[in-house]
Order: C-alpha cells, then structure tokens, then sequence
C-alpha cells in the first residue's frame, strides 16, 4: 500500500521504526542466552562477538555514512531490514533444526550489527525528506519514546524461555524486521537522487569537514563528546551501593526503570515544550537546568537517600533526552540533504571515540580508588569530588551550544502558533 497523505506517511514511518526497534531489542535478548543454553559457550566468546557488534560500526561509521548518501534513504531501509531478517531467520531455522554452529552464531551477531547501523544512520537521514522542518521535534520526541519504552518493556515481555522457545524469539526479531522493511517500502515521499560520486574518503572527509566547520555542528559535537566521555565515569560514581553502607535494595530494584522511563519522559516534555521555548534554546536550556541535579546524588547516604538518588537519576537522563532531541532535529534541519549520512557517520564515529575515552577515564576513576577503603570518608569523598567534576564538565561542554544559539535559533526559528501543524 502506497501512502497519500502526510499524516499516512508519519504513521508508516512511525510503525516502521518500532518493528525495527523490536527486531533489534528481540534479537539483542537472546543473543547472550542462545549463547549460553543452545551453544554452550563461554561468556568470553559472546563477549568478543558482541564488542565486535558494536566495534566495527564504529570503524566503519564514515563508510556507512557514504554509503547511505550514495542511494536512496527508503532503498537503504528496506535493504536493511530484509537483510535483518534473513540473518535473524537463518539463526531461527539453525536453532530449530538443530544445526546452528558457533561461526554461524558468531557471524550473525557480528554482520547484524552493522546492518541495524547502517539501518538507523538511514531512518535519521531519511526522516528530513518525510516530514516538514518545524515537525522534526515532535516527531524525533515520539520516536524516542517509543524506542525507550520498548527498551523496557520487550525485554520483559520476552522473558527467559530456554529450548525451542529461543528459536521462536529468533523468528519474532526477523518478522519485525521483515514488517519494517514493508512498512518502510508504503512510504512514497519523493528523495533527491543521490549526489556524484568520488572516491569514497573524498566523500567522507566532505562530510567531516563540514560537521567541523558549521558553527552549530561543532558546538553539537563538542557537547555530544564531552557528554559522553563524563557519562560512564558519573554512572559508575553514583552507583548507590559502592557510595554508603546500607540496605540499597530499593534503589537497586527502581534505578533500572528510573533510567529507562527517563527518556520517556524526556520525550514527552521536549514535544510540548520546543514550541513554546524554541527548538534549539529547550536543548541547551535542559543542559542547565537538569544536570545539576546529579548533585544530589552525593546525598544517597542521608536519611532521604532514595529520594535523592532517584531524583539525581531521573531529571539528568530526561534532560539529556530532550537535549538529544532537539541536537538530533536541528542537525537534520541544517545539514544538506546529500550530507545527512555523512554527518551522522562522522558523529556516530565521535561519540563512540568518546565513549572509549570514557572507558579510560573511567579506569583511572578505579585506579585512583584502589588504594582507598570502601564506604569510608576518603571514598566518599573521592566519589562526591568526582560527581562535582563530572557535572561541571557537563554544563562546560554546553558553552559552544550557548555561543551559537543565536545563530542556530536564526537557521531554525521556532514555529508560530499554538496550534500544531500538520505532519
């Protein structure tokens, strides 16, 4: 079925996404089980395929970003998800014949990868071309709120089933998968075709450079990595049980649905609020008000420590859903067209290198607590000094979004009106 409308083409676009989020989350659960029930392997085993899962889209984050610049958005979508699907089918059929193999295994986990990541640099590149400018917002909010609900809700949904019933979860993942690629397929909003080629690192250095040279895309950069790099360090510091003695039991049992609700939430105020505060100005405003809050998480050992805690967790991951979202729709309103893949590539490859950064600075943050006595005065210390750094390089690293805020706010002015328009 071919969409007419607008609105037809958002609720395909929409339906689309969420069956590609449920292939990834389905598959995403078993892979460790299957591992562990069906192949018995080791957790050294699953756990190199899964570092190469997510290593080699990060190497090849550039080439992806070319590639989905190169051919058409929907095509890449639909490519993606048919290809999704055979790889997960393949894996169900193996399972329930009884044939599957660890380099069959191995293999799917590996190429499945960095097929859902060429996926999603696609739906980002494609969702300009799908709905109008001043809807970028509303509609990066619905689909990130979708995809944190069902980050919670499938896994248990799911549960833990063991034999057969892992084959079926399998076959669950690539129908998803197979549905999003036909959903994707109904939407008939014209692209622009493709630019000229070159060799294929001219391409590429074209789209980091102008992601280096555009003042709003450096300021987003520059925010992006720093964010990231100081997420692990704070996350490991404000882990409740290594701060004070005590029964954590409640914080331990809330924190995971704390984290996952957050970007829910996030969502939902960012749809209400660009309208009335201005798209770019709700993001690095979050930036501000928000992560300040993680402060409090240095107050967990106090007689309203779970009050504390919860609240130090929950407003900072909704504010950096909202700033996420509003980075995300300012970056698709900006960029060119024939730049979209190529910028998302080169800031996937940005802040996945921060992320390994954080992993080094995480490792010195155990380093420098590996002479101290847990739960003493020193260690709290230490973790309260860490969470203050962290909180501040945070709000630093909203500096740039402040300086170009009137320039971006220039290139991407708020809607008029109270009213919504239409998609």
């Amino acid at each position: 079925m071919i969409s007419s409308s607008p609105r037809r083409r958002f609720l395909l676009f929409l339906t689309g996404d969420a069956g590609r989020q449920i292939g990834m989350y389905a598959s995403g659960s078993v892979v460790t089980l299957s591992g562990l029930a069906v192949l018995e392997m080791g957790y050294a085993q699953i756990g190199l395929a899964q570092m190469a899962a997510s290593m080699l889209p990060l190497v090849l984050a550039l080439p992806l970003g070319v590639l989905v610049d190169r051919v058409r958005r929907r095509s890449a979508l639909v490519t993606t998800g048919l290809l999704s699907a055979g790889l997960l089918a393949s894996v169900a059929a193996a399972i329930w014949l009884d044939s599957i193999t660890v380099p069959h295994f191995m293999l799917v986990v590996v190429v499945l990868g960095i097929v859902q990541a060429a996926g999603g640099g696609a739906q980002d590149a494609y969702l300009p071309a799908v709905v109008k400018r001043d809807r970028l917002v509303p509609v990066n909010a619905v689909l990130s709120g979708v995809a944190s609900i069902g980050f919670l809700v499938v896994p248990l949904l799911l549960g833990e089933p063991s034999g057969s019933a892992i084959s079926i979860l399998w076959l669950v993942a690539a129908v998803a998968c197979a549905a999003s690629a036909l959903l994707f397929r109904g939407i008939d909003t014209p692209e622009d075709p493709p630019g000229p080629r070159t060799r294929w690192w001219r391409e590429a250095a074209e789209g980091v450079r102008f992601t280096l040279t555009h003042p709003a895309l450096r300021a987003m950069t520059v925010y992006l990595v720093v964010s990231t790099a100081l997420e692990e360090v704070i996350e490991e510091a404000a882990w409740p049980p290594r701060r004070e003695p005590g029964d954590h039991s409640v914080l331990i049992e809330l924190s995971p649905t704390v984290i996952f609700l957050a970007p829910a939430v996030g969502a939902l105020a960012a749809a209400l609020l660009y309208r009335r505060i201005g798209a770019f100005r709700l993001g690095w405003l979050a930036v501000v008000v928000t992560q300040p809050f993680t402060l409090l998480l240095t107050l967990t050992g106090t007689a309203w420590g779970p009050a504390w805690y919860l609240m130090g967790r929950f407003v900072p991951w909704a504010g950096w859903a909202i700033t996420a979202i509003v980075l995300l729709s300012h970056r698709q309103a900006i960029t060119p067209g024939r730049l979209l893949g190529r910028v998302g590539g080169t800031l996937a490859l940005f802040i996945g290198l921060a992320g390994v950064a954080g992993s080094g600075l995480e490792a010195l943050r155990a380093g420098l607590l590996s002479g101290v006595e847990p739960f003493g005065g020193t260690w709290s210390l230490v973790e309260s000094l860490i969470l203050v750094l962290g909180t501040a390089g945070t709000l630093a690293a909203a500096v740039p979004l402040l300086k170009v805020r009137h320039l971006a706010e220039r290139a991407h002015p708020p809607a008029c009106g109270n009213r919504p328009g239409r998609w």
